[in-house]
């Protein structure tokens, strides 16, 4: 008998089913997002495909190509070459990202909405991906909130090489750096703001721009973060993931990344966010 390696990601046919649902509904929840595929075979390109590109061939020419490690990052150059491209403007996708270390390759759905900094793009994406997580059949959900700029803040001021501590939620690396500790533990509810920014009053904007933003919300939990910063380091302003109790992971996760377009030559705002089907799938299948 055959052995399928552990890396490949094989489906039977009821999580098939469940994937095709997730695609229906997305096609209802977004219907005002318009749908884009994009290939998941690319030229690599130094700094956008990543430190580790998945590299799975060469050209003629002696370019490489790698399969698509970030959707965000792909949406971004394709767009970005879009001269006409009428903003604001609102899209969806849907399709695998591949990665070379654990498992190949996992199924995302996304929504990004460009050309508009407003707490309502935020509040309307957050609201989006919400009712879709709830429309494939997941309850009990809670959104946690952060934002980079607070994180990025402390760092200049603690040092950049406690960067990964922060990302890692290290405590103990980070017990003799108190403002970085702080940051650690702020996390909970509004009394969070509150008592961060009665603190460190110069975060007082980004703390009143996250309690605005979940005021706006509604039909799930919402938690606040502040030392969040999210594995990507293109994000600049508020971030954002999805938990659901019955997976130890999250569901989706997203942001603010205003300067990924600028680096490509275009000067367009956005803010999206990715549900990680795979997770999902378990989610779905305990409900």
């Amino acid at each position: 008998m055959r052995l399928i390696p552990p890396q490949e990601r094989f489906f039977n046919f009821e999580a098939s089913d469940r994937l095709k649902g997730f695609f229906l509904k997305a096609c209802e929840v977004f219907k005002d997002y318009r749908f884009i595929v994009l290939p998941s075979l690319e030229v690599y390109q130094e700094g956008l495909s990543g430190e580790s590109p998945f590299v799975v061939g060469s050209l003629q020419d002696g370019g490489l190509l790698c399969l698509r490690q970030d959707w965000t990052v792909s949406l971004a150059r394709f767009l970005s070459l879009q001269r006409e491209l009428p903003l604001p403007l609102r899209v969806f996708y849907w399709g695998n990202t591949f990665s070379p270390g654990g498992e190949l390759e996992s199924f995302q759905v996304g929504v990004e909405f460009l050309g508009d900094t407003s707490v309502g793009a935020e509040v309307e994406v957050l609201q989006a991906i919400g009712d879709y997580l709830r429309a494939c059949g997941t309850q009990e959900l809670t959104l946690s909130l952060g934002h980079v700029a607070i994180v990025e803040e402390m760092l200049r001021e603690c040092g950049h090489g406690y960067r990964e501590a922060v990302l890692e939620k290290n405590f103990s690396a980070l017990c003799h750096v108190p403002p970085l500790m702080d940051l650690l533990l702020a996390q909970g509810g509004l009394e969070v703001l509150e008592s961060f920014s009665g603190k460190y009053p110069q975060f007082s904007p980004h703390c009143q721009h996250l309690a605005q933003v979940a005021s706006e919300l509604k039909g799930f939990k919402v938690v606040f973060d502040l030392s969040e910063i999210r594995p990507k380091d293109y994000y600049t302003g508020l971030v954002f993931e999805f938990y659901h109790p019955k997976v130890g992971q999250p569901v989706a996760g997203g942001g603010r990344y205003d300067r990924l377009y600028k680096n490509l030559g275009r000067d367009i705002c956005a803010f999206g966010g990715a549900v990680y089907l795979d997770p999902l799938l378990e989610v779905v299948s305990c409900v």
